[in-house]
């Protein structure tokens, strides 16, 4: 990411801003742009399947050129939208580190709208709209935390630092607070690692140091399936595989179009719908480099190297049995799949207990 120079003029500050601002406001306007286009050029590439069937009448190559226009510029607005998608994820970046420099080169995002200033003994939390009102906090009751989210059984992973703090200093009720903790988060920066070490301060957690993206080594895996979500899998897998076959009648006793259609809709469908009810389970992988949980939709998905766990236990959480996956900055509960707990004993007994 490029850093910006940050002018000694307010009034130029508040102008690269407000052009950041823009910036970010633009590369979203034109990602729903290209997404919508896509989206209709998809649809009446299907369309014009069906209005030129009808209007026998037309040349066959007015409709090959229309149906391959409309799906080309589908399939290249689609990767003009993903493109975009990219680059308001770098200018966003871009202008949050600005504006955290413009308020304290030792200033962080851990929140929306909310700083955290590293100052010589304590951190202040404050908005970044300016203002007198602050949270200060000494060092001595923080502990930060490096720590990388990887969502796959691979070294790759995003690198974030967790701050935790006592919960009394948020809190309203700071005595019903008690000794309760809260995490904050902010995103890993050179910067930031720079300002941890002039103010000497611990981080704990895994060092973030330059290492080859390797796949991890797989030694066992268990799964249970989710029957609700299979079953209703498996009805659409014979809808798709029924509409599929009969579109082979319909289109040599009928209408070749229209059969068509109805083997390539089914097709896709049946086919969406198998893989789907294979993928219909909740996943527990333990590798030599740590443990890797998936669940039945795919979008919780985690992998814990055995450095970052402390302890691996059992639970009980809404009335199902669980496993809790203990690090030093928190707590994963993942379903307690038969078996995964007795060969955790056996690999790593010193976690389990």
């Amino acid at each position: 990411m490029k850093t910006i120079s940050i002018p000694e003029d307010p009034l130029r500050q508040e102008r690269i801003k407000r052009s950041l601002r823009a910036k970010c406001a633009a590369y979203n306007a034109f990602f729903y742009i290209f997404g919508a286009l896509a989206v209709l050029a998809f649809v009446g590439a299907i369309a014009a399947v069906i209005v030129l069937e009808l209007r026998s009448g037309l040349p066959a190559w007015l409709g090959y050129t229309l149906l391959g226009s409309l799906l080309g510029g589908g399939a290249i607005c689609g990767a003009a939208a993903y493109g975009f998608t990219r680059l308001i994820a770098h200018a966003d970046r871009a202008r949050l580190d600005f504006w955290e420099r413009c308020d304290s080169e030792d200033s962080f995002y851990v929140g929306e709208g909310t700083l955290a200033t590293f100052q010589r003994d304590a951190l202040f939390l404050h908005g970044d709209g300016g203002g007198t009102q602050t949270i200060r906090i000494p060092y001595s009751e923080i502990r930060l935390i490096s720590v990388c989210t990887r969502r796959a059984p691979k070294e790759k992973g995003e690198w974030s630092v967790v701050l935790e703090l006592p919960a009394r200093y948020l809190a309203k009720d700071k005595r019903a607070a008690g000794d309760e903790k809260v995490l904050v988060q902010t995103d890993a920066k050179t910067r930031l690692y720079d300002c941890i070490s002039a103010h000497g301060l611990t981080l704990l957690g895994e060092e973030n140091k330059a290492q080859k993206n390797r796949r991890y080594v797989l030694k066992k895996r268990f799964y249970v399936p989710v029957p609700d979500k299979r079953r209703r899998s498996l009805i659409m897998t014979v809808l798709g595989a029924c509409a599929a076959v009969a579109g082979i009648p319909v289109a040599i006793l009928l209408n070749a179009t229209a059969g068509s259609f109805l083997i390539v809709i089914g097709g896709f469908l049946g086919g969406r719908s198998l893989l789907s009810f294979l993928g219909a389970k909740s996943v527990f992988a333990v590798y030599e480099e740590g443990v890797y949980h998936k669940d039945s939709n795919g979008a919780d998905r985690i992998f814990l190297k055995w450095e970052e766990l402390e302890r691996i236990s059992r639970q009980t959480v809404k009335d199902a049995p669980a496993l809790e996956l203990k690090c030093i900055y928190g707590s994963y509960y993942v379903p307690d799949i038969a078996g995964v707990y007795e060969y955790l004993s056996e690999v790593s007994p010193e976690k389990c207990g």
